[in-house]
């Protein structure tokens, strides 16, 4: 098990990934339909493989949008984002999709 040590997470990029997912409604609800889609589609699978892929689609979201952004201003969320955390290498994507899971398991909505 790894060492939370920023603030509850294992890292400031995956501290500050999260902070800008929670704090846009735009970006939260994004998470945490994908989130409710994985938690719907795996029933099957356990909590470790839900989670799994859930990293692997956030990540691919995340960095797909990303990609998109070479003329969008500096105030687009997922730019902001990646200004604030300089590296997505260093982010722990499984660990947000286990924070997405939670939430999509208690019912938090955007």
């Amino acid at each position: 098990m790894e060492e939370k040590d920023y603030n509850g997470w294992t890292n400031r990029e995956t501290w500050a990934t999260a902070l800008h997912i929670d704090n846009d409604q735009a970006l939260l609800e994004i998470a945490l339909d994908y989130a409710r889609d994985e938690r719907a589609n795996g029933e099957e699978e356990g909590e470790g493989l839900k989670s799994y892929y859930l990293a692997e689609v956030l990540e691919g979201w995340i960095v797909e949008n990303l990609l998109t952004l070479e003329n969008i201003s500096g105030n687009h969320p997922l730019w902001l984002m990646l200004t604030d955390i300089g590296s997505l290498y260093r982010v722990n994507w499984r660990e947000l999709a286990e924070h997405y899971l939670d939430q999509a398991r208690e019912g938090v909505s955007a």
